[in-house]
């Protein structure tokens, strides 16, 4: 296996950075997002693809190779992956920074807001939901549920109200806002991939392959988990313990960045919030040695990548080379995401 290097590129940097130790390679953040504004014609309103928010630290990745999967996973064969450059958000996207989006997206008009009924086992009910409008990409399909007030478990448990959607809509001044300015730096959550792919397009950048979070994940060092030093305790990362299939009811997200980051300076790449990916799934994607891979094959039933665990799952599903999927049409207290400048 050959073992990526780093290109160390000095940028200003603002906001969260970390630099992890005993790494062989090295990341600098770069949050100079203004290269992001370019000419556009074709989104309704939106006449530039506008800067990403401040707020938002990419890492750099340098081109090179990397070992992907384990034997030990039965849709992760090891393979080797050749990656060209990237830069990646230090942290998953916060509800602070999907919200200014949502206004901004609001006022271009590529999105509306409406009442849709939707099914737990607590019972049937309607919540505003929103919808892709004609402006925008994923038109008609639900981005984000608004104002959730929390879950429901298998048994018809209601899980803790933390867990709920801190966006909602004030329809008197026709903006989005968030119910409590404490959970501003949470990652925001209850997210389709229609929503997150939706806040990369408008941004002009992307979900990560799949391929590339994996990369991100194993920290220049092929860790088995994507902590400070490739181990993984309640002291490293928001999850729920080590047994397998049992999941916390009243546990929650917590602010992004409260755990040390990876060797990449990279946070929450473990638990928190699963993290969309741009790929579709596939099992058997991944048998050969390939360079810059994305599967753009819907399949039978078209679902997409997420990775990396959350506060809920056990801590098997952190791992690094962890693959699990869902309908991009389901949203949930524990799905969010983070972005790539490719």
């Amino acid at each position: 296996m050959k073992q990526m290097t780093m290109a160390i590129v000095i940028l200003t940097m603002l906001g969260l950075v970390g630099c992890g130790s005993g790494s062989s390679s090295s990341a600098t953040s770069a949050t100079d997002n203004s290269d992001s504004s370019t000419d556009t014609t074709d989104s309704g309103n939106q006449t530039t693809t506008p800067s990403l928010p401040d707020s938002i630290n990419l890492v750099f990745l340098s081109s090179g190779s990397f070992t992907m999967g384990n034997s030990s996973e039965p849709d992760a064969a090891e393979v080797t992956v050749t990656l060209s450059d990237f830069q990646i958000a230090a942290t998953e996207t916060t509800n602070a920074q999907y919200l200014e989006f949502l206004n901004a997206a609001l006022a271009d008009n590529w999105l509306t807001v409406s009442p849709r009924t939707t099914s737990d086992p607590c019972g049937t009910y309607t919540e505003d939901m929103v919808i892709g409008a004609n402006a925008g990409p994923h038109i008609g399909e639900v981005w984000l549920q608004l104002g959730e007030t929390g879950g429901c478990t298998s048994d018809g448990h209601s899980e803790d109200i933390d867990n709920k959607s801190w966006i909602d809509f004030n329809s008197n001044n026709n903006e989005f806002v968030l119910l409590d300015a404490t959970k501003a730096d949470w990652p925001i959550n209850w997210l389709r991939w229609h929503g997150a792919d939706a806040f990369a397009q408008y941004y002009g950048v992307s979900l990560p392959t799949e391929a590339q979070w994996e990369y991100a994940a194993r920290g220049g060092m092929q860790l088995t988990y994507p902590t400070n030093d490739g181990t993984l305790d309640d002291t490293k990362a928001n999850y729920n313990g080590d047994i397998a299939g049992v999941f916390d009811d009243d546990g929650h997200a917590i602010a992004v960045g409260s755990y040390a980051p990876n060797p990449y300076g990279l946070y929450d790449m473990g638990g928190n919030v699963w993290e969309w990916c741009a790929d579709y799934y596939a099992n058997n994607f991944y048998n050969n040695d390939v360079t810059d891979p994305i599967n753009t094959n819907p399949g039978t039933d078209a679902k997409r990548v997420r990775r990396g665990g959350s506060w809920n799952y056990h801590s098997d599903t952190l791992r690094t080379f962890a693959r699990a999927s869902d309908l991009p049409d389901r949203g949930n207290n524990h799905f969010g995401f983070r972005i790539v400048k490719n």
